[in-house]
């Protein structure tokens, strides 16, 4: 009686721990935060600010004061944290699964599989001896589980890390790069598997048996529970369309536990169970559903725990022991830094790439994540090694991530310089020539009105156009197995039930695909080429300028980042990333640019009203002539209304002009020229109005209102102040320009569609130095010269 008694006035050492846990917690996030903030100018990964975290929080720095084990890590509650920081394992690692794509295998290269191959032995064979030569200078028994783990680690390349070090160097999907990433696939596949073999080898009692386990378990997986997810997800689907997976994400989410607490028991890792989970779940809707879910909770949260007791793990001070020759260990280091570079190095040689790629390849392949962490936290939970061996690991892969971007990018740097082309705009355009219109598509939803846009653009044989579809697809980590999709090459995956296995951004792609085919198909005069380009929002712009400059476009057409509803109606809530990539385009675009507000543009009748509202300056110039070729189809008519100032015009030659008299003399020339050609047009009607301010501009266009299917207004670049004056005062959008955003929340045009048009133009200080008033060329940032990440 006096036992239980004692037990339940006991501390509970949960409650206990619990507030401890919070603060180790919250510093770590904090360190990981603030060391990615340093690190982020210097182009590093978010890996290495996690890794130096864990490091800060060791025996080498905080771990080492008097006051750390007292109030921030005491004794018992590294159970607690470690316990979170394997729940986080596990979870991490049903991501890593998740997001990878076996039926990708089917489209890699052999090139890539050789590349794999000649990856992993040599790195195998080259850690191995590098850990028995120091198990020799030690002078102790060699343990062949360590040497096995530490060539696993070397062989490793951490999939998802690659993918977003390419992205970041705009290389995922030139040849170096998509060779790295599929290389990286293999090899991640295999280094699990070898660590899983070795870790399930340990227990040599009964080590038939958990082999014996561990492949049935896989057998199990693939072929008993995956069809039965298959089955569920499609019963989801017929009962409620497919758009409630809630209690589906329960399941599963208890499901990558209870999978985990299986391999345990089979002998090897819990961490290999929910892999296999995540690798077996159906690709599509759900798995972005459950990484929408998972994603921050376990790499925001759970995962600083795991870089906490990892970084108590590593102690340099041992590296100081008269056993370890300093000369030895660096030499060691060095020899584990090098050995996926030499292997990759050696491979590109092979194969005829440049020196430069070659290197380049090399480092990349060397690109480490937490899976190296967690291969090497293994090797030592199960003494393969001792901790100045981790600490000495632990410092490669510090070399190692650190020396993969700045090699990299100094290795792909290209020496081209940009040539110099004619200022690229649709008024300087000739009449006979062909107009190349880069088309960016966020979604499906974008499709329609952009599609019907460039069908009343009046393609002919003597003034063709050339459009380049560019689906623009955010990276984000349930992205990356899409990465090694081109689309020329690829074809629909089966799955082992028949069914087609998409992911929601391979099926979007192959829609826009397919309607812009269609479009080719019924326009002789037109000719379509598809691209991707998968990148983060913050880079984008680079991506969709640096095509624009390779393939010399005219005009670069995007979507307003709202959306309509099915009555035509702007929806309130707004995309802020996509606004952000239409605002940094409008500010680096290397030629025009349109911005499109769709509300039905060409679906209500065959016969389109258009009309174009010019306030002045060069953007109304090129929104004119964009119009003027519009008009030419015979499916649209055009009104243009032109808008004066009150007052007399321009003074006496004699007198300096300024920038808006100049601008103004440019407009008279345009306007007469426009009006002289087009005399004859019964589809084409021109109208002058003097207004004194831009309120006066809405009275009037309230009362010319008729129903027209498009507005065509210019930014406003160069345009008469007088006439834009009291516009901006209540803007909401000024990527629009003073009369878009008018135009935008009127009333009399809330069920027409609008069209931005800005020109492209230099800075003055540029036009100083051209031959002529109007400046042939604008200097591109440097950034635009990296290569491009586009799948064609």
């Amino acid at each position: 009686m006096t036992d239980d008694k004692a037990f339940w006035k006991s501390e509970n050492s949960l409650i206990s721990s619990l507030p401890y846990f919070v603060i180790q917690l919250s510093i770590m996030m904090l360190l990981i935060r603030f060391l990615f903030l340093i690190l982020k100018p210097l182009r590093q990964p978010r890996f290495l600010a996690e890794l130096l975290s864990s490091i800060l929080v060791g025996p080498a720095f905080l771990a080492n004061t008097s006051w750390f084990p007292k109030y921030i890590h005491p004794a018992k509650t590294t159970k607690t944290l470690d316990t979170m920081g394997q729940l986080g394992l596990v979870y991490y690692m049903f991501l890593v699964g998740l997001e990878m794509d076996l039926t990708m295998l089917r489209h890699i290269e052999k090139k890539a599989m050789w590349n794999a191959g000649f990856g992993m032995l040599f790195p195998l064979g080259m850690g191995t001896c590098s850990y028995f030569l120091l198990t020799y200078l030690k002078g102790m028994d060699t343990a062949g589980m360590g040497g096995a783990v530490w060539a696993i680690t070397l062989t490793v390349t951490s999939f998802s890390d690659l993918a977003r070090v390419l992205s970041d160097m705009k290389l995922l999907h030139t040849e170096i790069g998509k060779l790295a990433l599929s290389s990286a696939l293999v090899s991640d596949l295999v280094a699990w598997a070898l660590l899983v073999l070795s870790i399930t080898m340990v227990n040599r009692h009964f080590y038939f048996m958990n082999v014996f386990a561990i492949i049935l378990f896989v057998l199990l997986c693939w072929f008993a529970v995956r069809p039965a997810l298959a089955w569920a997800i499609r019963l989801n689907n017929s009962y409620n369309g497919g758009m409630d997976y809630e209690l589906l994400i329960y399941f599963i989410l208890g499901g990558v536990v209870i999978f985990g607490l299986v391999t345990d028991a089979c002998g090897s890792q819990s961490m290999f169970g929910a892999f296999m989970f995540g690798l077996i779940i159906p690709k599509g809707e759900l798995g972005m559903r459950l990484m929408e879910k998972l994603e921050d909770l376990v790499t925001g949260i759970l995962l600083p725990a795991f870089f906490w007791t990892n970084g108590l793990k590593i102690d340099f001070s041992t590296l100081k022991s008269p056993h370890y020759n300093i000369f030895m260990v660096i030499f060691v280091i060095i020899l584990s830094c090098v050995s996926k570079v030499i292997s990759a190095f050696v491979f590109s040689m092979a194969h005829g790439y440049p020196v430069r790629e070659g290197i380049a390849l090399g480092v990349l392949m060397n690109t480490k994540g937490v899976l190296a962490l967690i291969i090497l936290n293994a090797g030592r939970d199960m003494e393969g090694f001792d901790d100045p061996m981790f600490a000495i690991m632990t410092i490669s892969l510090i070399i190692m991530t650190i020396m993969v971007k700045p090699i990299a990018l100094a290795a792909t740097k290209t020496s081209k310089q940009v040539r110099q082309y004619k200022r690229r705009t649709i008024e300087k355009s000739k009449q006979d020539s062909e107009l190349r219109i880069l088309a960016c598509i966020h979604s499906v939803s974008n499709l329609s009105g952009i599609i019907n846009l460039l069908e009343v653009s009046n393609p002919t044989k003597q003034s063709p156009i050339v459009v380049f579809a560019l689906h623009l697809v955010q990276l984000t980590a349930r992205r990356v197995s899409a990465m090694l999709i081109v689309h020329d090459a690829y074809h629909r995956a089966q799955t082992a039930s028949g069914q087609e296995s998409y992911s929601r951004e391979i099926e979007e792609s192959d829609h826009i695909i397919t309607a812009f085919q269609n479009y080719e198909n019924r326009s002789p005069a037109v000719s379509v080429q598809s691209l991707t380009v998968v990148s983060p929002y913050a880079s984008m712009k680079e991506d969709v300028c640096r095509l624009a400059e390779e393939k010399r476009v005219n005009f670069i057409l995007v979507p307003f980042h709202k959306q309509p509803d099915v009555y035509g109606k702007l929806q309130d809530e707004e995309d802020v990333s996509l606004r952000t990539v239409n605002q940094n385009l409008l500010a680096t675009a290397p030629c025009s640019i349109g911005i499109l507000i769709d509300r039905g543009l060409g679906e209500s009748q065959a016969q389109n009203h258009f009309v174009m509202l010019f306030i002045g300056g060069a953007d109304s110039r090129e929104a004119l002539a964009y119009a003027w070729r519009m008009a030419g189809s015979a499916s649209v008519s055009l009104t243009v209304v032109r808008f004066l100032p009150s007052g007399d015009g321009v003074d006496d030659e004699e007198q300096a002009l300024t920038d808006e008299e100049r601008e103004r003399k440019l407009d008279d020339e345009y306007i007469n020229d426009f009006r002289y050609k087009t005399m004859y047009e019964q589809s084409i009607s021109y109208a002058e109005m003097t207004v004194d301010s831009g309120h006066e501009i809405i009275t009037a266009l309230r009362r010319m209102h008729n129903g027209y299917d498009l507005y065509i207004v210019g930014k406003g670049q160069g345009a008469i102040s007088q006439l834009t004056s009291g516009l901006l005062e209540w803007s909401d959008c000024e990527e629009l320009g003073a009369l878009g955003d008018t135009l935008l929340s009127s009333d009399f045009a809330d069920t027409s569609s609008i069209l931005i048009i800005q020109q492209h133009y230099i800075a003055k200080s540029a036009a100083k130095n051209a031959n002529s008033n109007r400046p042939d060329y604008q200097q591109n940032p440097a950034n635009w010269l990296s290569p491009l990440g586009i799948s064609q």
